[in-house]
């Protein structure tokens, strides 16, 4: 017969308390997306406890109010979101099928995801969405005016834009049709937007190849 030394040198590892920890959190986070999509942007911490298996007081442990776990939630939305949005793309492409190629991408996305319709709609003008969005905006629109800077080096935008100007307002202005678009019951298919979108895009940046 084994030692009981022996049977405790085999026996496989308990997890790391980090471990148990980041499942939990999981765990929690995946349960108020659930929640928040189900119930259209709600939520109670109780139900989201009840959906993770985990105590009310563990979900508060983690992530300190209500609050705290919608904002942790939709920061994984905008991370997703961002993601799509500067994606690496062929640089032996023009410019124009780039960023159209972009643009088809990140609204396949929106249609996608669950959590768009609630994070660009009835979230959107919350503490928690303002919160994420705003810490985000700055490098959003240093990007996209760099990208309009390469565009313009290139010879495919005019030159008489000013890139962080045109940069901002397509973000926002994408963000915004988005979100209008992703609040109806009867939307236009993807193709339908992003052609309407591009449009928009192309003027902006007065794009000078087809």
């Amino acid at each position: 017969m084994a030692s009981r030394a022996a049977l405790k040198k085999s026996a496989p590892p308990a997890p790391a308390r980090e471990d148990v920890r980041n499942e939990t959190k999981r765990r929690l986070l995946d349960a108020a997306a659930a929640a928040l999509i189900e119930n259209d942007g709600a939520l109670e911490m109780s139900d989201v406890a009840a959906r993770a298996g985990a105590s009310a007081g563990l979900a508060y442990h983690y992530f300190g109010s209500k609050s705290g776990l919608v904002s942790a939630v939709l920061a994984e939305f905008f991370d997703r979101y961002d993601a799509v949005i500067n994606m690496r793309m062929d640089g032996r492409e023009s410019w124009a099928k780039r960023e159209r190629r972009r643009l088809d991408a990140l609204i396949a996305f929106l249609f996608k995801d669950p959590l768009a319709p609630i994070a660009f709609g009835r979230l959107s003008k919350t503490p928690e969405v303002v919160a994420v969005e705003a810490a985000r905006w700055r490098a959003l629109v240093e990007l996209s005016a760099k990208n309009i800077e390469n565009g313009q080096k290139s010879g495919a935008l005019g030159r008489d834009v000013n890139p962080h100007i045109a940069g901002a307002a397509i973000l926002g202005g994408v963000r915004d049709a988005c979100s209008f678009v992703l609040s109806q019951e009867k939307r236009p298919s993807p193709a339908a937007l992003s052609e309407n979108l591009w449009r928009f895009i192309a003027g902006a940046v007065r794009l000078r190849e087809e």
